[in-house]
């Protein structure tokens, strides 16, 4: 599955078997931040004004909802992830844990980090609202995607 690493027009297949995965030294570290190379739905840009460990939450509910994680995905490692981001693995754990707290992972100790049932659910909901928010705004009001997109920008600052 190929996903897009943030605006940067580049795309990285997500972690699986694949002789073209990417290697930590391939990985994009440009305007867009670091990319993960063993979770390349993460990145971590230390130009905005979101601590790393929110945007590597805010990664992994995107994924999830997009559908690039599903039930059962194992996540890499703590120190895995924090080394691939050049971050301290305390702010990796701690998004681990926030996310766990949220039900949307869960930690099974040596065996490692995985998403959750709940994610399944979360998902579903949330392409649901989607779906709903495109109807209204595409479909009834006339606007375009570029400015729908605006819009959620918007809300979403504003609540930050």
């Amino acid at each position: 599955m190929t996903v897009s690493t943030h605006g940067t027009g580049e795309s990285m297949r997500a972690p699986g078997p694949s002789p073209a995965a990417p290697s930590a030294a391939s990985v994009a570290d440009g305007a867009a931040g670091v990319v993960s190379a063993s979770l390349p739905v993460v990145a971590v840009d230390g130009s905005l004004p979101a601590p790393p460990y929110r945007q590597i939450v805010d990664a992994v509910l995107a994924a999830v909802a997009a559908g690039h994680l599903a039930r059962g995905d194992r996540l890499p490692p703590v120190r895995t992830l924090a080394g691939e981001l050049g971050l301290a693995p305390n702010t990796v754990a701690k998004a681990y844990k926030d996310l766990e707290a949220d039900g949307l992972l869960q930690g099974r100790g040596r065996a490692g980090t995985f998403v959750a049932a709940a994610a399944d659910e979360r998902a579903d909901r949330a392409r649901a609202a989607a779906r709903t928010f495109a109807d209204e705004v595409l479909d009834r009001l006339r606007l375009t995607p570029d400015e729908a997109l605006d819009l959620v920008r918007s809300e979403a600052a504003r609540r930050a």
